[in-house]
């Protein structure tokens, strides 16, 4: 069943933390675990409040329910909960990390400056990542011994894409441009008007190859750069073990309407109560969404401060 109470003791609680080995609980669960609750106890909580004789749903079985809770938790993870992970990864010389296994998508793609703050890193949207067919000296396709064409280890476009000697001359330029604008005999001046700003952000940029499972960083991203990369699972990395996997208690309330929706619409002795459990799913996920936006009215106050300054042009 869900954690209703506490089940250490204060000195249990804190010991992992400071490292009073003596204390630590062998069925640890974790700093905060009281606010989350597994979903091996939402399914088992379900059987117990919905499922048997005078209950919505008379019968059901246990596998069922376990398959709606798993997809709920994963329709959950993209839209309503905070399933963002991060981890920090040291960049090789080959600048390129791979895609964590329970990657879904990305959040943001960072590298850290000096004072541990998070620089955004953009979306290198016009390159790409294309398999390279080899080519003999008269631009022939060659094959291997079975007759199929050959393929490079690497291709061309993203060797270009990381080339740091190509960015540094386009830094050099840049910075030159900047430095003569005002130069009545600068040849450039004024040739940048009309630029898309997309391209003329400073920052480096990243291509994500799906297929391989690879993030490719630009040559402006130097060697053992620090990158953080923030994104989203699906919330079922430790499915194996459904006790490992866990729901913030503020949404276990509409992680149950929506598995009773979706048990229920399969059902024709459910039919009757479908539309209204349908609209209770959506009424508590909305809700859901609200307390887990978490906003605080202090941070804002603090962030539209900002309205007031002026910016000179």
């Amino acid at each position: 069943m869900a954690e209703l109470n506490k089940i250490y003791t204060e000195k249990n609680y804190y010991a992992k933390f400071e490292n009073d080995a003596a204390n630590i609980p062998a069925d640890f669960k974790g700093l905060g675990y009281y606010q989350r609750t597994s979903l091996e106890d939402v399914i088992n909580n379900f059987v117990v409040a919905y499922i048997g004789d005078d209950k919505i749903l008379a019968k059901v079985p246990e596998y069922e329910v376990a398959f709606w809770a798993q997809r709920g938790l994963q329709e959950f993870s993209y839209d309503v909960l905070h399933s963002e992970k991060s981890i920090e990864v040291e960049l090789n010389p080959a600048r390129q990390i791979p895609l964590p296994q329970d990657y879904v998508s990305y959040v943001k793609v960072s590298c850290i400056d000096k004072l541990g703050n998070k620089k955004p890193l953009l979306p290198g949207r016009k390159t790409g990542n294309p398999t390279a067919l080899l080519q003999d000296s008269n631009y022939n396709y060659t094959y291997d011994a079975d007759g199929n064409i050959e393929e490079a280890s690497a291709s061309n476009t993203i060797s270009r894409f990381q080339d740091p000697d190509v960015r540094d001359v386009n830094l050099e330029a840049n910075d030159y441009y900047r430095n003569n604008y005002n130069d009545d005999n600068f040849d450039y001046f004024n040739k940048k008007f009309g630029a898309n700003p997309e391209h003329m952000s400073a920052a480096s940029t990243f291509y994500i190859d799906k297929v391989n499972g690879v993030i490719f960083f630009d040559g402006g991203v130097k060697q053992d750069e620090l990158i953080v990369l923030d994104y989203i699972s699906d919330g079922l990395s430790d499915d194996g073990d459904l006790s490992k996997v866990y729901v913030p208690k503020l949404a276990e309330d509409a992680l149950y309407a929506y598995m009773l929706y979706n048990l229920a619409k399969l059902r024709p002795s459910a039919a009757p109560g479908v539309a209204l459990y349908k609209k209770e799913a959506s009424a508590k996920m909305r809700n859901t969404k609200i307390r887990l936006t978490n906003y605080k009215s202090e941070e804002m106050a603090q962030v539209l401060r900002g309205k007031s300054k002026w910016i000179k042009h």
